[in-house]
């Protein structure tokens, strides 16, 4: 494995790794996010086994640099050790956002991916200590680890361990709001950083943007569907998945509408941003350099 888009959620991951799988000299996997090296997330990883990992690039071409863009890598308290063992040389690529702007939309993803179902951002970022005691947790939750929001985003310990443990000339970390303000410039330093041509890419749309369901109990009774895979779905869904029809992915964008982040009261929103402020002062520390986009 070449290089890691190891984190954040909700930080343009999924954009990064659009950007590089174009790129004629990188292979990324159809699975966005296998997170196999992030064992203590369990509930999160699609690829479990050795055999599994290695299977997604089996297609790759020998001078293609192999990507893995699972973005649980830099909140996870095994995944890069565990990266170094196998790949000492690989290179870390991490997108930081305005921590208060990244958790809000982490929540909506959850809300989306049926790991969470508090709307309100307020209350379910108040019943964190419940769910670390395992009460409150939705029965669709496949990761109750990911509903510790304070956790996802704790700048001020992850990323001086990622420093410590990373060389720096294996380490590259991007703000997200002065990456996407110049999206060309922030890809020519990633394929410099990578040791990549530049292959003239002009289109940087934003991919991954904040959606919401049109109806959950759908998106609810789908999953319900797939984790019980009984055989006449798996039959039904054989069947058409032969005829080039995916009935998931059907559902999937019917079921899906823009969405934007919820209002939060300007009392919460000053209760988090002091309770991040030692994680942006964390970032700037360690870039040596303030962040005007987070200074509000």
């Amino acid at each position: 494995m070449h290089f890691f888009i190891a984190g954040y959620p909700k930080a343009g991951t999924t954009s990064l790794y659009d950007y590089l799988g174009s790129h004629p000299d990188v292979f990324v996997p159809k699975i966005k996010e296998p997170h196999y090296f992030t064992e203590d997330y369990p509930g999160s990883r699609e690829v479990t086994t050795g055999y599994e990992y290695r299977a997604l690039y089996r297609d790759a071409e020998p001078y293609q640099q192999r990507g893995d863009a699972s973005a649980s890598v830099i909140h996870s308290d095994v995944a890069i050790d565990r990266i170094l063992e196998r790949y000492p040389e690989a290179k870390f690529i991490v997108l930081v956002r305005d921590p208060v702007a990244a958790v809000r939309s982490f929540h909506g993803e959850l809300l989306h991916n049926l790991n969470e179902d508090m709307a309100d951002f307020e209350r379910a970022w108040r019943l964190q200590a419940a769910r670390a005691e395992g009460r409150d947790i939705p029965a669709t939750c496949r990761e109750p680890r990911f509903l510790q929001y304070r956790e996802i985003f704790h700048y001020r310990e992850q990323l001086p361990a990622f420093f410590k443990k990373v060389p720096a000339e294996q380490r590259l970390v991007l703000v997200f709001e002065e990456f996407f303000a110049d999206p060309r410039a922030g890809y020519r330093q990633v394929l410099d950083f990578l040791g990549l041509e530049d292959d003239r890419r002009s289109d940087f749309c934003a991919v991954n943007t904040a959606r919401r369901h049109r109806f959950r109990w759908l998106a609810e009774r789908h999953r319900k569907m797939v984790d019980d895979d009984g055989w006449v779905y798996r039959g039904l869904k054989g069947a058409m998945s032969r005829m080039g029809i995916h009935p998931s992915d059907i559902l999937a964008r019917f079921n899906r509408k823009p969405g934007g982040k919820p209002a939060i009261s300007a009392a919460f929103e000053a209760e988090l941003r002091e309770h991040f402020r030692p994680d942006v002062e964390a970032v700037e520390h360690l870039l040596g350099r303030e962040i005007e986009h987070w200074r509000h």
